[in-house]
């Protein structure tokens, strides 16, 4: 998880370290074609020179590691230069010029203390750059007057390098968080793969032929828990109490029939009326001991998910029995009355899938 937040951060602090130099040379730009209304040439180049030198120890630093870069007197330096150039810029210049000097390359160490600090001391340095080109405009109007459109335009700033530098802090931990979640669901897959392959066949393998009932049923309910901690109930949020129903049926099948029984549903499914979740229930619960009774089925698989074409939702009881001819088999009373019937009291449909020698499967669908 650790390499992952490296990888994470040194891929930001090398786009600012891109981002430094563009801005610099911008800077050196600005600098060249604006030579000519200089009041103070030295202390313009000397600014110039301080923010190439930090543009510089920036990227030789960030070779040997990103978290020395992100050290508080690193950043402290780097936002004194950008405060230094913004309030220098109202001195080096005779008056009002098209671009200030600190236009762009002071951003890079307001992002830097926004990926350090998170949202607040970004904003904070922000505030800090913001207030230094204020100062600096003061400086630069006290020969000519202060006029409004340069109160606008120092708040302006003032504004716009605090959300940046609150944004940076922001998104960095939105994306720190990201990438732990990313890092704990693998490591949970790698773990769940590797106990899947051994312990939990294990398992399954004690249940079959262990001839004491005992050791049978503590082995089917170590089974459980560890799968419902490895892969959850296998019931998301949306579907009230229909999740509920039918994880509690699964687990009176596998109970009575020593086997095991998976449970997913769908995070969009709505809920559901009181009534249609009882009759739906009933109904895979029903399904689930046919698949146990006469299918000889050691795993099921219940899936309900919301129908696209026709709307409600769709339920699927999936088994690796025996499965069954529909031209040779009667359904028995349980599939007419305990599953067509309580389907159809709530307006609901059933088909049945025999798929002899494949395993069955029962397919409900009740109106939402």
């Amino acid at each position: 998880m650790r390499n992952e937040e490296d990888a994470l951060v040194r891929g930001l602090l090398t786009g600012l370290a891109g981002f430094r130099w563009v801005a610099w040379a911008w800077l050196a730009t600005v600098l060249l074609l604006t030579r000519e209304e200089l009041d103070v040439p030295l202390l313009a180049v000397g600014l110039a020179a301080a923010a190439l030198a930090v543009t510089v120890l920036a990227t030789l630093v960030l070779r040997d590691g990103p978290g020395r870069l992100l050290s508080p007197p690193l950043i402290a330096v780097e936002v004194a230069v950008a405060v230094a150039l913004s309030i220098g810029d109202g001195v080096a210049y005779a008056g009002p010029h098209p671009q200030s000097l600190g236009s762009a390359w002071p951003l890079a160490g307001i992002l830097t203390a926004g990926i350090a600090w998170a949202g607040r001391g970004g904003a904070a340095a922000g505030v800090l750059v913001g207030l230094g080109r204020l100062v600096g405009a003061v400086v630069e109007a006290s020969g000519s007057g202060w006029q409004d459109d340069a109160t606008i335009s120092a708040l302006s700033t003032i504004v716009l390098y605090a959300l940046a530098g609150g944004i940076a802090g922001f998104a960095t931990g939105k994306l720190r968080e990201a990438e732990r979640r990313i890092s704990v669901v693998q490591a949970r897959e790698e773990v769940a793969r590797t106990l899947h392959d051994g312990v939990l066949q294990c398992l399954a393998v004690v249940q079959r032929r262990s001839g004491d009932p005992e050791l049978a049923r503590l082995a089917r309910d170590q089974e459980r828990e560890l799968r419902e901690y490895l892969f959850g109930t296998g019931v998301a949020v949306g579907g009230g109490d229909l999740g509920v129903r039918l994880r509690a049926a699964a687990a009176q099948f596998e109970d009575r029939y020593g086997a095991s029984a998976r449970v997913v549903v769908d995070a969009d499914v709505a809920a559901l009326a009181p009534q249609v979740v009882e009759a739906l229930g009933g109904a895979v619960a029903e399904a689930l001991a046919n698949a146990g009774k006469h299918g000889s089925a050691s795993r099921v698989t219940v899936y309900a998910a919301p129908d696209e074409e026709r709307g409600g939702v769709l339920c699927s009881v999936k088994d690796d029995g025996v499965g069954f001819e529909h031209s040779t088999v009667t359904e028995g009373v349980g599939l007419q009355r305990s599953v067509r019937g309580r389907l159809a009291e709530v307006d609901g449909e059933v088909v049945v899938d025999g798929n002899p020698g494949h395993g069955a499967e029962v397919r409900l669908w009740v109106p939402a």
